[in-house]
């Protein structure tokens, strides 16, 4: 509190002065009031005490009033610290809030109408912000920990801008030490509750939880593939050994995996074909009553390959090689058997594909060469071509052709549409043969242009220019059809009479 003032007698005359006007004059100091102001500041009590007094947990109002014999006639007040402002008001007096954190000086100066000041200061602490509690040591929050294994709980409060007047806590009814082991005698979900309470009263509470589990198997050996190979081909059985764990497991799983994702608990594997191209892995897991599984590294990296057909000989071809006769491949056996078989005939070096291992032959085949081959496939082995053999012991045959019937009825072809003529029947313009349909197809073909039913001498070619000498005459087109090994097919076809 500081107070300043100016001693001087009350002249009757000033007072009079004073009373006889609506608002008084102020008076020259001392002349007639003596007395300062009195400052009231008024703020609800402190919750800190000792050395926090002054302090609060939530926003406060002061109220800033001052009285005086002759009246106040000015309040000022300066703010500075946590709130940075200042004001004056009249004699009336005001309030003040404090809502930021932190500690705030106020400094009020009041004057009467005798011009007397007088003066107060006063400090207001804010703590808006509740304590808080930290968890350390070798105990973590929320995570398992082996039963029988001793780890430690570091708790720690701290509060700004107070301090903490009370950090405590407790497993149930019990108070635990800081920094002491957390019991882990028997199984369970267990909580440490921590309450932290700070100079203003405000408070929070913390839990750290923690779950005693089975103790762990230690692992003493890594299992291992018997052979340690470094491939294996589809079908092939890998098998497990090994794997050891303190105190002794009662029972070792051994869990496969390939390229890293799981495939197999057992103790062996055999492989399959979609392994193909990938690594083939493998670990162990322990078991015991009241312990926790544990796992072994894992080991090996066998790559699984593709495997491999055994074929007993190789395809065989039954029938004879002769137009309107058959072939058939017969397969050989294929171990193990396979998804997919493929029959390729070569036609004199044109490869041709069928579902069917048969290959009927007609004149189109006649005099070409055959050969053949077969391919194996199933998922996970690798495809194998075997080329076919025939009944003689060779690679290949030839076709040849039927001979004419003992009745002597030729076996040409059928014309089934005979030649025709294209194109108009005048001097100068060009008569085109037309080639006819055969049951059967041709190996080439011969022109014959007619005139009146007999042979144009040099007219031997698919087209025909009239000319003036066939004027009024017919004209006609006879087309020979050659096929080897068959006689030829004559087709003569429609006369058109030609014009001027």
């Amino acid at each position: 509190m500081r107070c300043r003032a100016i001693a001087a007698a009350v002249v009757a005359t000033a007072a009079a002065a004073a009373a006889s006007t609506a608002a008084p004059a102020q008076a020259e100091p001392g002349l007639w009031d003596s007395v300062p102001p009195e400052i009231q500041l008024g703020i609800p009590a402190s919750p800190g005490q000792g050395a926090w007094a002054g302090w609060y947990k939530e926003p406060v109002t002061m109220t800033v009033n001052a009285t005086d014999n002759i009246g106040v006639g000015v309040i000022e007040w300066t703010r500075t610290g946590a709130h940075e402002d200042s004001g004056k008001v009249g004699g009336a007096g005001t309030s003040l809030t404090f809502t930021q954190q932190g500690v705030t000086n106020v400094d009020v100066v009041a004057t009467d109408f005798a011009g007397l000041e007088a003066g107060a200061e006063y400090g207001v602490g804010l703590d808006l912000t509740d304590p808080t509690i930290a968890f350390g040591g070798s105990a973590a929050n929320g995570q398992p920990i082996r039963r029988g294994e001793e780890r430690r709980l570091e708790i720690g409060c701290a509060d700004v801008p107070t301090a903490i007047i009370s950090c405590q806590a407790r497993i149930g009814q019990d108070r635990f030490g800081f920094g002491e082991p957390v019991p882990t005698a028997a199984n369970g979900t267990y909580a440490v509750h921590v309450t932290a309470f700070d100079a203003v009263g405000r408070w929070t509470e913390k839990t750290f939880t923690y779950t005693v589990v089975d103790p762990l198997l230690q692992v003493t050996g890594d299992p291992a593939i018997a052979g340690n190979p470094t491939s294996a081909t589809v079908g092939q059985t890998l098998t497990a050994t090994g794997g050891a764990f303190a105190p002794a497991a009662t029972r070792v799983d051994y869990h496969w995996q390939v390229a890293g994702q799981p495939a197999a608990v057992a103790p062996t594997y055999v492989v399959r074909a979609e392994d193909v191209g990938k690594r083939i892995s493998l670990y162990a897991s322990g078991h015991r009553a009241d312990y926790v599984v544990a796992n072994t590294r894992t080991v090996g990296s066998v790559l699984a390959t593709p495997g491999a057909f055994e074929v007993a000989g190789r395809p065989t071809v039954s029938g004879t090689a002769r137009e309107n006769e058959t072939l058939r491949i017969v397969r050989p056996a294929v171990t193990p058997a396979p998804q997919i078989i493929a029959n390729y005939w070569t036609i004199d070096g044109s490869v041709v594909e069928t579902d069917s291992p048969s290959l009927p032959l007609t004149g189109s085949h006649v005099g070409k060469t055959i050969e053949c081959h077969q391919t194996y496939a199933l998922p996970g082995y690798a495809e194998v071509r075997v080329p076919c053999v025939f009944a003689d012991g060779s690679t290949s045959v030839t076709v040849v052709g039927i001979a004419a019937p003992p009745s002597g009825t030729d076996s040409a072809w059928s014309v089934l549409v005979p030649t025709a003529l294209k194109g108009k029947a005048t001097v100068g313009k060009k008569l085109r043969a037309v080639l006819p349909q055969l049951s059967g197809p041709a190996g080439g073909y011969a022109y014959q242009w007619l005139r009146n039913g007999k042979p144009i001498a040099g007219a031997t070619g698919a087209s025909y220019k009239v000319r003036k000498g066939d004027a009024k005459r017919k004209i006609a087109v006879q087309v020979t059809a050659s096929t080897p090994h068959r006689p030829d097919v004559v087709s003569v076809s429609s006369a058109k009479k030609v014009r001027r």
